[in-house]
């Protein structure tokens, strides 16, 4: 689905052939600068997700104690991030004339800029997550592109010899070369699904450690797949002077890493503090927390494309850091089953509702 989406993108740059190499030069930098807005939503989901699900409860393990489990993490994504406005690049781009357009004249490139090409088209156009049936498309200006062609030839030859060449065959397909411009459409989904194995571990001094990931796997046309990452939870309410302390207190910093062949590299880093009661009830159990956590995630997405494209290094990467920011949460912890558990998540990013729910073997 991601090659997919990229792929869309790049058909941005089949659009050019009219305008001339520069024109595909100009194009590859204002791809880089409306593909972060056209992927950041699905950067602010993925960390949000890629954050979730390290812990179901509030208290560690005890010492060699163990849970094996499933998470499955849910990131909603908010309406205001399905659509963003296109941005126009104001940098002019050049249009080569013809040689011959008038005998015994060396004319200059008439200098245009995308923003003046589709000047008063509708910029607005779905976000990754957007509606897939509801793709933008910026209407060509012939009425800005005839006055930019009318101004600069008048500059060059007078006024009397630019009407006449205005009205040349060859300007007129140069203009009516200049056409319409298909955007991305969006992929229709709400939500960003993840699933994630992890196992957590007691150790001494009340600390708990936390592995997660998958096998490194090859991946169809794309390459290696490789997710993993990890994080240590300390109880706190052990250093509190206080004979029975009412609730367990607990702080953790957990890291993840996720590449995708060349296409996708994703960091992201979570460091919180969780505060809730657990009490067992014969072979029964329940917990409740709440938490917070400073959350701060990256995403890397790159695309090798071909030379024809004049893309610099035939490669477009759009690096995207969303704004590191709190994340607040509660949680519920069920034992039904001896040395099982289920528990279920919900919490509040600056960008997105997370709802988690875990299952898993569970001692101690």
């Amino acid at each position: 689905m991601i090659k997919k989406v990229l792929v869309s993108i790049l058909a941005l740059t089949l659009a050019v052939g009219a305008f001339g190499q520069s024109l595909e030069e100009n194009l590859g930098k204002m791809v880089s600068d409306n593909a972060e807005m056209y992927l950041m939503p699905l950067g602010d989901a993925f960390g949000a997700s890629m954050n979730s699900g390290w812990y179901h409860r509030s208290r560690v393990h005890k010492m060699l104690g163990f849970d094996i489990s499933v998470k499955a993490m849910v990131s909603a994504v908010p309406e205001e991030s399905e659509f963003f406005n296109f941005a126009l690049s104001e940098t002019d781009m050049e249009l080569p004339l013809p040689a011959d357009l008038i005998p015994g004249q060396t004319l200059e490139a008439i200098r245009i800029s995308f923003a003046d090409i589709y000047e008063g088209s509708d910029t607005r156009t779905p976000t990754f997550f957007g509606p897939a049936d509801s793709a933008g498309t910026l209407v060509a200006n012939p009425t800005a592109i005839r006055a930019a062609f009318e101004e600069q030839l008048a500059e060059q030859v007078g006024a009397t010899a630019a009407a006449i060449a205005m009205g040349s065959a060859e300007v007129t397909d140069i203009i009516n070369g200049i056409g319409d411009f298909p955007l991305p459409p969006g992929i229709g989904l709400p939500a960003l699904p993840l699933v994630m194995p992890q196992i957590a571990l007691g150790l001494p001094m009340g600390i708990e450690v936390t592995l997660r990931g998958f096998p490194e796997a090859e991946l169809e046309d794309i390459g290696t797949f490789s997710m993993y990452g990890g994080g240590l939870r300390v109880n706190i309410d052990q250093f509190i002077p206080i004979p029975l302390f009412p609730v367990d207190i607990t702080a953790g910093a957990f890291h993840s890493q996720m590449s995708i062949g060349n296409l996708i590299e994703s960091s992201n880093t979570s460091l919180g503090l969780q505060v809730g009661k657990s009490m067992n009830l014969l072979i029964f159990g329940v917990g409740v927390y709440v938490d917070a956590a400073y959350e701060m995630s990256s995403l890397s997405i790159g695309y090798d494309v071909d030379e024809s494209f004049g893309i610099e290094d035939n490669r477009i990467q759009f690096d995207m850091e969303p704004d590191p920011g709190m994340r607040l949460g509660a949680g519920l912890h069920l034992k039904l089953i001896p040395l099982t558990y289920f528990n279920v998540h919900v919490s509040q990013t600056p960008t997105n509702s997370v709802v988690t729910a875990g299952f898993g073997i569970s001692l101690r």
